[in-house]
């Protein structure tokens, strides 16, 4: 939405992000630019253990976002707030309004990832 900003993601149920992403819960979107993202793409579509450290080796910036960490090599973050969640088979759909966000460097071109299939992430 652009009044006010908002965006919607799909969280599978049985991911344990799922758990953080109630209503009322902050959380950050960092964008990934094309020139650099495969590290930390591969890095972050991996599952993790319950209770690992996603972030443990990876940098990260002090910044206003109080919804989690910004990586310094994002193109972008957007701060948001959970605002609506949907059931919809085996995902949620989550509605957050964006509070805050910034843009490193506005002529780069934003990673995306296409997958071959929807059986694995």
């Amino acid at each position: 939405s652009f009044t006010p900003p908002g965006l919607t993601v799909a969280v599978a149920k049985d991911r344990a992000i799922e758990a953080l992403l109630q209503m009322g819960d902050n959380f950050v979107i960092n964008v990934l630019a094309a020139e650099n993202h495969q590290p930390l793409l591969r890095h972050f579509l991996k599952r993790f253990p319950p209770g690992a450290d996603r972030f443990e080796g990876i940098a990260t910036l002090d910044s206003a976002a109080i919804g989690g960490p910004v990586l310094s090599d994002a193109l972008a973050f957007l701060d948001c707030v959970v605002m609506q969640r949907m059931e919809c088979a085996d995902h949620w759909l989550i509605y957050a309004e964006v509070r805050n966000g910034n843009v490193a460097d506005q002529q780069a071109l934003t990673a995306t990832h296409h997958r071959k299939v929807g059986n694995h992430y």
